[in-house]
């Protein structure tokens, strides 16, 4: 009986296409791996500003307007990098029972760190924003703007955006819009995102200020 075996050519042929075959699946994992960590770090940044744009809009949305005093710490204040307000912050005491109190809240855009950072003063403090521990909420911005609310005078496009809010009664703008941008991986271009959060007590700025 007759055994036939591989020729070497045969056996050549069968490893080159072994090794092809190979290279063909480590690139195709590779490829997915490295997909996948990039739409993973760009899932986490998505995360992060779905989180802070819920906590900006629950504040703003608590706004109280609660003084007219220009120099007093209550005040509204707001302009493209900063805005500082007093709200209502629920506090949870124990189970079931909770409360809300007043703290002062401001929001402010480091251009050169390229960093949103939030700071909360309660009583114990004195509502003193100076004094209170600032948070890093986001970091890699660029092109950060608050815009606020104003009557353009116009019935089809009711709303003018400004970059300063002016009120001679330091009430509360109708409507704050926050922009930005994130810087996303080398190859990307930067995240862009806009949110504009309407105030139910809030009033439009008196079209003829600071225009």
């Amino acid at each position: 009986m007759n055994k036939r075996g591989f020729t070497f050519i045969e056996l050549l042929i069968a490893v080159s296409i072994f090794a092809v075959a190979a290279i063909a699946l480590y690139s195709t994992f590779f490829a997915g791996i490295s997909v996948w960590r990039r739409s993973g770090k760009s899932g986490d940044i998505y995360q992060d500003i779905r989180f802070v744009v819920e906590d900006m809009t629950k504040d703003f949305k608590n706004t109280i307007y609660y003084t007219k005093e220009k120099e007093s710490i209550f005040r509204f204040s707001g302009t493209a990098e900063e805005v500082a307000f007093v709200t209502l912050e629920g506090l949870f005491l124990e189970k079931d029972v909770s409360r809300k109190e007043l703290v002062k809240v401001a929001y402010r855009f480091d251009d050169g760190r390229g960093e949103l950072i939030m700071a909360r003063a309660d009583k114990s403090i004195g509502f003193d924003i100076k004094k209170a521990k600032e948070e890093i909420l986001l970091k890699d911005v660029e092109d950060f703007k608050f815009e606020y609310c104003y009557d353009s005078g116009d019935e089809d496009k009711p709303y003018l955006w400004k970059e300063e809010w002016k009120d001679e009664n330091l009430r509360i703008p109708r409507g704050i819009r926050v922009s930005f941008r994130i810087k996303a991986e080398k190859e990307k271009e930067p995240l862009k995102f806009t949110k504009t959060i309407f105030i139910p007590i809030g009033v439009l700025g008196e079209k003829e200020v600071g225009l």
